[in-house]
């Protein structure tokens, strides 16, 4: 071989090296929905298809339960709860038939105390004891019995006290009156401060991404506070829900497997005073270890994870959830850096308009199994070698000791000598 086919060679393998370098360095950054990598992945919303997800992106869960039957009264005897639960239109649809229904009730006795005591009768006499001045329909009825529970009070119709049900009537509607504004204000203001609308300023990427993090294949979810009050002790969980089969042949369509997510150091506790990225080590004990890229896309599985942390200012405890869908996983992308330090105001700055941006750093076509199964083949062979140059080292160190013995041995003087010397002297 020549020698500037070797230098060429060696030239060659250079410029390998450092294309290797640089894809390993600068990677393209991309944004989820300009990459069309993967067509299944980053495909076009289509009203008519439904995410069939068990968990949706917003932390509701696509759950109708049916067949209750008698376990409905259940929930009265839990009035609060069942309030708080209920949807807005609901609420609001509910007190307002209930303030009709007491302003129309007590106008038909408004109503009757005037019609018994002949007030219709008698309007254009002046001599008549009116129970009811100014009430000279049933509209005005309930006109009348509107002013008296909210207060307005225009004037224009009031009570006289000459009848007898007069002030009982009145003070009766004004006590059911405040209590219905005591609830009404009361469950708006417990609807409105409700833990779970904190959960709407926890984001959550919309695509988990995976990779290989010191020589381990993870999961990844980047997860971000829009708040300036940040949760307390929050932390993070995770699991995997899949069709699962036993040995007796028994099946469960939504079984639980658990999936321990974890963020930096901290295991899974977090300080969300920025995005951090939260990761699930595929390993031995995770339900990914088998699953490699050809065949994610065939899997039915759904990761749900589940962010639990303490409101600052109210102290309440919030949950904020999100799942994500076999087709949802990014394999061989990872999260790009959205933080920067800025030298001239002396402050870091997050910009959250690449809160989903990911970026390829490599292929990756196996599986965490697969991974595990080359570096245990490799392993022996690299420990082997480590074991001969041990050896190698010690029988050397062997040899270069018994040679410098022997060499002392052969220098040194014998006794006969000695005596022979002893004898001349």
């Amino acid at each position: 071989m020549s020698h500037g086919t070797v230098t060429s060679q060696s030239k060659r393998a250079d410029n390998i090296f450092e294309l290797e370098h640089d894809k390993q360095e600068e990677c393209v950054q991309y944004r989820w929905w300009q990459k069309n990598y993967i067509s299944s992945v980053w495909r076009k919303k289509d009203p008519k298809k439904k995410r069939k997800a068990l968990v949706r992106k917003n932390g509701t869960y696509r759950m109708f339960v049916i067949g209750l039957g008698e376990h409905k009264s259940k929930f009265f005897s839990d009035i609060y709860i069942t309030v708080i639960d209920l949807r807005w239109p609901y609420l609001i649809a509910i007190l307002f038939i209930i303030y009709l229904v007491i302003f129309i009730s007590f106008a038909v006795f408004w109503w009757l105390m005037a019609y018994n005591n002949g007030d219709f009768d008698n309007l254009k006499n002046s001599e008549h004891e009116f129970c009811l001045r100014g009430v000279k329909s049933f509209r005005d009825a309930v006109m009348f019995s509107m002013e008296t529970q909210t207060t307005i009070g225009y004037g224009f119709a009031y009570p006289n006290a000459h009848c007898v049900f007069t002030v009982p009537l009145t003070f009766l509607q004004v006590v059911i009156g405040l209590f219905l504004e005591t609830l009404m204000l009361g469950s708006i203001f417990v609807k409105i401060a409700q833990p779970k609308n904190r959960a709407r300023t926890i984001l959550f990427s919309n695509h988990a991404v995976v990779n290989q993090e010191n020589g381990k294949l993870v999961l990844q979810v980047r997860v971000g506070d829009l708040r300036r009050s940040h949760l307390v002790d929050s932390s993070i969980s995770g699991m995997m829900i899949d069709s699962y089969s036993t040995k007796e042949g028994s099946s469960y369509p939504l079984y639980q497997f658990n999936c321990e997510f974890s963020c930096g150091k901290m295991a899974n506790q977090m300080f969300l005073m920025f995005p951090v990225i939260v990761k699930h080590v595929i390993d031995e004990n995770s339900p990914l270890y088998s699953i490699d890229p050809e065949n994610l896309m065939s899997q039915k599985f759904e990761i749900v994870l589940y962010l639990t942390g303490t409101v600052e200012s109210t102290g309440e405890m919030c949950q904020a959830r999100t799942s994500y869908l076999s087709n949802e996983i990014l394999w061989g992308y990872r999260f790009a850096r959205m933080e920067e330090f800025n030298t001239k105001q002396g402050q870091w700055h997050v910009d959250f308009k690449g809160f989903n941006n990911v970026v390829r750093c490599h292929d990756e076509s196996h599986s965490a199994r697969e991974l595990d199964a080359r570096r245990s083949i490799l392993e022996p062979s690299h420990s082997a070698d480590i074991h001969n140059k041990q050896t190698f080292r010690t029988e050397s160190l062997h040899n270069v000791t018994h040679s410098m013995t022997s060499n002392v041995i052969q220098t040194a003087p014998s006794s006969e000598q000695t005596d022979e010397t002893e004898s001349i002297v």
